[in-house]
C-alpha cells in the first residue's frame, strides 16, 4: 500500500509539474546542440532532473539513497535555476533579479516536483539504510 502511494505521489507531481519539466529539458537540449552564454547550464538541468529521478525512485523503494545524491541534487537544481538567465544570450549583461525572475518562474512552473525535492532530501539525508544481517557460519 505504501509503495502504490508513493508511485502515486511521484507521478502526480511529474504530471502537474510537466511543462516545466518539458521547457527545462528542451532549454537544456537547446544549450547542449547551440551553446550560447555559459556552458553547462543545460547539463546541470539535466543532472537536476536525474538526481530528483534517482531520489523518487529510492524513495517508492523506501531505501535511502546515498547521502551524496540528495546534495549534488541541491547543487545542480538551485544552480540550473539560479543561472539560467544566463544562458539566455538576448538578456545578456543579466542582473541578480533576472536571475530571481528566473528562479521563481521555474520553481512555479515545477512547484509539484520542487516541494517533492525538498521531502525527498530530507527523507534521504535524515534516514539511515538498513543494516543486513552479518553472514552466517
Amino acid at each position: 500500500m505504501q509503495t502504490t502511494r508513493r508511485i502515486l505521489v511521484v507521478a502526480l507531481c511529474y504530471l502537474l509539474s510537466s511543462y516545466g519539466i518539458l521547457m527545462s529539458l528542451v532549454l537544456a537540449g537547446k544549450s547542449v546542440i547551440a551553446p550560447s552564454g555559459v556552458a553547462g547550464i543545460g547539463l546541470l538541468i539535466l543532472l537536476a532532473w536525474v538526481f530528483h529521478l534517482v531520489m523518487s525512485v529510492h524513495w517508492i523503494a523506501d531505501s535511502p539513497a546515498q547521502r551524496w545524491v540528495p546534495l549534488a541534487g541541491i547543487c545542480t537544481g538551485t544552480l540550473g535555476l539560479v543561472l539560467w538567465p544566463a544562458e539566455q544570450t538576448t538578456l545578456w549583461p543579466f542582473s541578480i533579479t533576472d536571475a530571481l525572475r528566473a528562479f521563481a518562474l521555474g520553481g512555479v512552473m515545477t512547484l509539484p516536483c520542487v516541494a517533492l525535492a525538498i521531502y525527498l532530501v530530507r527523507f534521504h539525508l535524515t534516514r539511515r539504510p538498513a543494516r543486513t544481517a552479518p553472514p552466517c557460519r
